[in-house]
């Protein structure tokens, strides 16, 4: 009820008295027309008050010469945000202090304690200003003395300290964004502005008189990783350098002759430059101290009959440098030492994780030596490569179903490992057509090359436990052969594809009409006759091949017919039916040679 409907229910007149009268008394209608100056509508504030500024004033007190309390007065500018009539609560201090006194307006504050700090609770309206004073302990440790406090947020804190003492002092405020001190008197007065929340932490020292920086002094070590293969050599050489007494902005080092520097890498390098007498040097954009590690790669092309010698980088300007060097060939090339100057033969074990560490390659010779003076000649032997297989078919399971009427619809899938081939080349039998062919499950368009062959894009085997993961290829054919004789005899004679990779196994299923009579022991070919497949070759995993992991494929079936997996129609996956009566056929290690069955049957009328 508003305090209009409140006054019309009082005040009408007896000449227009409403059909029902309400009769209140004083206090109820005073405690009506209050609530009726609340309005509902109004929205709340967002905090119950501001704390608007805080300023720390501080004297350090000292006992027996030694600081032992800061007194401090604080003073707090507070503003109300809620209506009259309403209480806040309004922590200021952490209750590890000690409170003296704490004056609101010309009155005590009434403080209290609250969830660890001293809150005050009043229900003052607008902006008022709080006046604390309270000590907080110094401590001394380690030379230092300070205290640390945390204190409310507030708009502005601002912190002026005093601390008796002639000699000069060393401030540290925490988080402080802009501060000062001076002497006044006997006294250091230091003042700092602080950010919004966090803690007051001061802490001091007797201020050391600087002296004058002695010269570094530098001590390098040389860690070398040498790579030979065919017609070139290369290095990558981590220098790594003590720093004592004073900071160095640049690194120095001399470069073997005939070698290129290739990269430079370091922790705040700037720039780097080589002069004319070979001489790298790597500015930085600050003052390295204690240590700092520069990398170099390097590489040189070999001529053929040119004197190999392991390229040293010498760092310049240093007290003292060792270094160790690891050999390792980039190719089939056979190393041996030559006679070392100024260098020993170590261990390859023992050499740094900076040299062992960056390579996957054996590490062949090693090597140590002291200054500058060391030569390590290397003897090259070149070998010729020998081609290994990079794709191989661990099995090959075939299933073929002839018709009464002497067709043959025929499915053979492989294991495939490949590393690099683009292809599996397949020479169909005589007559075959091709109905369809699929790649780590997903239909593929093959290719015809000009001799013939059958070319089916394959993809790169993935890896698994440290060797390569095989894949399905599949394709399916059907053909046309010779339909049983008047009484019902005939011969089957069938050839399975010929790869132009070994197979490790092949296993041969044919189907015969269920009418069809066999001899038990009836089968001629390259592959013998067995009561059931053995399939003692299994891949060590055999997987699928989605879309997206079919780049090879694809680039390989684009170049082969012009973009026919992205265009035009799609090939068919075909399924086998399989019903008749099972013969079953195998052989191990199947290389380059045909690979058939034949034998013959009865009752086929």
């Amino acid at each position: 009820m508003n305090l209009a409907l409140a006054l019309g229910l009082i005040g009408v007149s007896a000449a227009q008295q409403p059909p029902e009268q309400v009769t209140m008394t004083l206090d109820d209608f005073l405690e009506l027309y209050e609530a009726s100056r609340e309005r509902p509508d109004k929205p709340a504030p967002p905090r119950q008050f501001a704390l608007s500024s805080a300023r720390y004033d501080g004297t350090v007190v000292l006992d027996h010469g030694e600081p032992a309390s800061a007194v401090f007065q604080a003073r707090f500018r507070i503003e109300n945000l809620r209506d009259r009539g309403f209480w806040i609560r309004v922590p200021l201090l952490p209750a590890s202090v000690a409170v003296r006194s704490a004056r609101l307006g010309g009155s005590d504050a009434p403080l209290v304690l609250e969830g660890g700090y001293y809150t005050l609770v009043t229900d003052r309206q607008d902006a008022f200003e709080v006046n604390i004073e309270f000590a907080a302990a110094v401590v001394t440790r380690d030379g230092s003395s300070g205290f640390d406090f945390p204190v409310m947020g507030s708009g502005a804190t601002d912190l002026r300290l005093s601390v008796p003492g002639s000699d000069a002092l060393d401030f540290s405020i925490a988080n402080a964004k802009l501060k000062s001190d001076r002497r006044v008197g006997d006294t250091r007065v230091v003042e700092a502005t602080l950010p919004a929340t966090g803690s007051l932490s001061v802490w001091w020292q007797r201020e050391i008189p600087e002296v004058e920086a002695a010269d570094a002094r530098v001590y390098a070590e040389v860690h070398t990783l040498v790579g030979v293969g065919e017609g070139l050599l290369t290095a990558r050489a981590t220098l790594q350098e003590t720093i004592l007494f004073s900071g160095i902005d640049r690194v120095s080092a001399q470069i073997p002759s005939g070698m290129t520097v290739l990269d430079v890498r370091g922790a705040g390098l700037r720039d780097w430059s080589i002069d004319e007498q070979g001489t790298l040097t790597a500015l930085l954009n600050y003052a390295a101290e204690g240590s700092y590690v520069l990398t170099l790669d390097l590489e040189r092309v070999l001529e053929d009959g040119a004197e190999v010698t392991v390229p040293l980088v010498a760092p310049v300007e240093v007290e003292r440098s060792k270094g160790f060097v690891g050999v390792q060939p980039l190719s089939n090339v056979e190393l041996t030492s030559g006679p070392v100057t100024g260098a020993a033969m170590v261990d390859v074990r023992t050499l740094p994780a900076s040299i062992l560490g960056v390579t996957g390659q054996p590490v062949l010779l090693g090597y140590k030596y002291l200054g500058t003076g060391a030569k390590i000649p290397l003897s090259v032997t070149e070998h010729e490569e020998v081609d290994v297989l990079v794709t191989l078919l661990d099995q090959a399971e075939a299933t073929t179903m002839f018709t009464a009427d002497g067709r043959r619809l025929t499915s053979v899938r492989y294991q495939v490992r490949n590393n690099r081939r683009q292809f599996l080349r397949l020479s169909l039998p005589e007559g075959a057509t091709l109905w369809s062919a699929s790649v780590g499950g997903r239909s593929v368009q093959p290719a015809i090359s000009e001799d013939g062959q059958l070319l089916v894009p394959l993809v790169r085997s993935q890896a698994s436990g440290g060797s390569l993961a095989a894949f399905g290829v599949e394709v399916v054919y059907v053909e046309t052969g010779d339909p049983p004789r008047g009484n019902g005899t005939g011969r089957f004679e069938g050839r399975l594809p010929v790869a132009d990779a070994p197979t490790t196994w092949v296993g041969w299923t044919v189907y015969a009409p269920d009418r069809a009579k066999i001899k038990r022991r009836a089968g001629e070919g390259s592959l013998r006759r067995v009561p059931g497949l053995s399939r003692p070759a299994t891949a060590a995993a055999v997987y699928n091949v989605p879309a997206e992991q079919l780049q090879m494929t694809q680039a390989a079936t684009g170049q082969a017919m012009g973009g026919s997996l992205g265009e035009g129609a799609a090939p068919v996956e075909v399924s086998l039916p399989v019903d008749g009566q099972p013969l079953y056929f195998e052989k191990l290690l199947a290389l380059d040679e045909p690979l058939w069955v034949s034998f013959d049957y009865r009752g086929l009328k």
